[in-house]
């Protein structure tokens, strides 16, 4: 028989965490061949640093995979099998905004939910759409989409709703839990381990299971242990033991934090600098060495100056091969694990592996009572021929109601994002569950709508009413 070769593009292929897509492409070279890797970004000097950086690492690893870079679309998924989506519409500073301005109105600031992750998705989902629609055109039949861009879940129900291509989006909090829970009980043999994932992205919980048994509120204590070694940083951002074992399943944190403990992550988001910064360059000093010990970051900045201070220094060292650029944004920014998830699922669907996956996909009944045409983040079976979400028992009612809310969020945002209905934005932000106030909803709205209007051509009639002083028509 022919062998398989595979033909994938990665579309914001400057991202800081390509290299993490690569390691995993080398470590599957001989189950997965790789025939052409096309790298496309518009920002020429973010691609060039990572591109010339993994093919190195290629070089390196005596991998003869063909690397293209390129600022093409078309170019990039010509004839592709797969497409992985890493983009982010106005980088750092765009994501600033987004974290910053709903504080003033007493709101969560945060990239991937309301307000600022709704804005967020209104800059990305246009461009994902774009996106799909190349791959539809020049991909080849059945060539799927697998997104790890922000706000994953609510992309994921723009592709479900608005494309007809094959899709998946992906979080790397479930594959991140997976690995920890066979570290912890699989040591001798890591299929006695089963997680079970379930909910929407970034509100999602699990249940772990231990040859057969479930061992949830065990594993949840053995797993703060386990973080406080391995991920300190990722130990703040888990709920306190008594509130996991009145709901029964982990939630996954940082996120659900928000939904059940709104002031105490609201303090901490504001303070994030002056909660993480110390911790994180220790960590990097213990793992990378000195190479950020003379960055400064201002009190209380955000995650997104957090991000952009490090970016900065990876990218100086990326346009160098320093090899300490990839481990410092593997051990700074909280994205390792995004390229294991997305190759290996890649590698499930390619290979008919039947591997357990927990990607964003159409519900298909695996939730009770969901309406099964929109999108969860499920425990899934992956193959050859396809993407199979497993049904769940019925989830407790606290859990539901924050689904349902979520849901309806996400769906008036999705509207909002491909119409630039200003009513739809505003419907999305009154029906999240984070937030209760219409007039700082309302006023958070019309300020990142305008701060970030050169990202945002659907809503220009209703921008130029709000600079007006006016109310939007639509």
């Amino acid at each position: 028989m022919k062998e398989k070769k595979m033909i994938l593009a990665n579309i914001g292929s400057g991202s800081s965490y390509l290299p993490d897509i690569a390691e995993m492409l080398i470590e599957r070279r001989e189950t997965m061949k790789v025939e052409e890797w096309r790298l496309m970004d518009i920002d020429s000097y973010r691609l060039n640093c990572t591109g010339n950086y993994v093919k190195k690492m290629f070089k390196d690893a005596g991998m003869n995979t063909k690397i293209i870079l390129t600022m093409n679309l078309e170019e990039a998924v010509k004839n592709c099998d797969f497409v992985i989506s890493t983009i982010r519409p106005g980088k750092s500073d765009m994501r600033n905004i987004d974290e910053t301005i709903p504080f003033k109105h007493g709101l969560i600031g945060q990239e991937t939910t309301a307000p600022g992750g709704m804005i967020m998705g209104f800059k990305t989902i246009p461009a994902m759409l774009d996106i799909a629609d190349a791959i539809k055109k020049y991909a080849k039949s059945g060539c799927y989409l697998i997104n790890l861009a922000n706000p994953s879940g609510m992309i994921a129900e723009a592709l479900n709703r608005h494309t007809d291509i094959k899709f998946a989006g992906l979080c790397n909090g479930p594959t991140v839990i997976r690995n920890a829970m066979k570290e912890i009980y699989g040591k001798e043999n890591p299929d006695d381990v089963f997680v079970e994932v379930i909910g929407l992205n970034h509100l999602i919980w699990c249940k772990v299971f231990y040859k057969g048994e479930d061992v949830t509120n065990d594993a949840f204590k053995e797993l703060l242990k386990w973080s406080e070694i391995n991920l300190p940083a990722l130990r703040k951002e888990f709920v306190d033991v008594s509130l996991q074992e009145f709901i029964g399943y982990i939630p996954m944190g940082p996120y659900l934090g928000f939904y059940y403990d709104f002031p105490g992550n609201f303090e901490d988001l504001q303070k994030y600098s002056k909660n993480h910064w110390e911790g994180m360059v220790k960590h990097v000093q213990k793992h990378v060495g000195d190479v950020i010990d003379d960055l400064t970051m201002p009190e209380n900045a955000t995650r997104a100056e957090c991000v952009k201070v490090i970016e900065k220094r990876t990218f100086e060292l990326y346009e160098k091969l320093d090899p300490r650029a990839y481990q410092l944004a593997c051990n700074t920014r909280g994205g390792k694990g995004y390229g294991e998830a997305g190759i290996t699922l890649i590698n499930a669907l390619w290979n008919n592996t039947n591997e357990i996956f927990s990607p964003d996909v159409r519900s298909m009944g695996t939730i009770q009572d969901f309406d099964p045409n929109c999108v969860c983040t499920t425990t899934s079976l992956v193959n050859a021929s396809g993407i199979h979400p497993i049904a769940f028992p019925k989830l407790p009612g606290h859990m539901m109601s924050k689904i349902y809310a979520a849901k309806e969020y996400e769906k008036l945002a999705v509207e909002a994002a491909v119409t630039g209905s200003y009513h739809a934005a505003l419907e999305a932000l009154v029906a999240n569950p984070l937030i209760n106030s219409y007039d700082h909803a309302k006023a958070a709205l019309n300020e990142l709508l305008i701060l970030e209007k050169d990202y945002l051509p659907q809503f220009k009639e209703a921008i130029e009413e709000l600079e007006k002083g006016n109310e939007p028509k639509n």
